[in-house]
């Protein structure tokens, strides 16, 4: 049978759920209105009103801290799950640029820097190993070369570095933005699946 907790020992368990709460959403917070440089634990602490001493009970290092940032910020960005097929792989900028939008702040705030690069290596790597799946599922007759090649082309459209690019370097409306990430990828796609064979003729190419 289950030992049950004591009164004692679940006050204890709520209070170290809120502090670690409390650590999270102040880290994020400050991320959103600060520079990257500036999410420390020491600034941390001082925003919650509480020791570094208290953090380090949480983190062993602070390493293990960045990390739980960017799970937690990869938790509230919310983006869509990675396309199965080609058909959500060709419509999945909208989806994904529209969650973008709505996060722009803490999108904005990721950016190039520590807690991008964990985003990257998590969710990112998903994202490209679903991209690899279908470019390589629907080109056989291409290199191993050439389907690499279409997949970072399409990869690069799936990031929040493209959106950000056109809505904020080229001043694109979000609409115009969707409609040149989905060109591009329909773009990358239709190099290497296979022609029509009257396309085909017309070219002079075999495949």
């Amino acid at each position: 049978m289950a030992q049950r907790m004591s009164s004692t020992d679940t006050l204890v368990a709520r209070h170290t759920d809120a502090t670690y709460r409390l650590i999270i959403d102040t880290a994020v917070a400050l991320l959103e209105r600060t520079s990257p440089s500036e999410l420390t634990i020491r600034a941390v602490a001082r925003q919650a009103g509480m020791s570094e001493r208290t953090i380090f009970r949480y983190y062993r290092s602070r390493e293990e801290f960045l990390d739980a940032v960017a799970l937690a910020v990869y938790s509230r960005l919310e983006t869509p799950e990675p396309p199965s097929n080609l058909e959500e792989l060709c419509g999945y900028p909208r989806e994904l640029y529209a969650r973008f939008e709505e996060k722009a702040g803490l999108v904005k705030a990721t950016l190039h820097n520590e807690i991008a690069v964990r985003i990257r290596e998590g969710v990112g790597q998903r994202r490209w190993r679903a991209v690899r799946d279908i470019i390589d599922a629907r080109a056989p007759h291409c290199s191993e070369r050439e389907r690499r090649i279409a997949a970072a082309n399409v990869q690069h459209y799936l990031s929040a570095s493209a959106w950000h690019y056109y809505r904020f370097y080229l001043g694109l409306t979000l609409e115009d933005t969707i409609e040149a990430a989905e060109t591009a990828v329909r773009l990358a796609i239709g190099e290497i699946l296979p022609k029509p064979a009257s396309a085909r003729r017309a070219s002079g190419r075999p495949r």
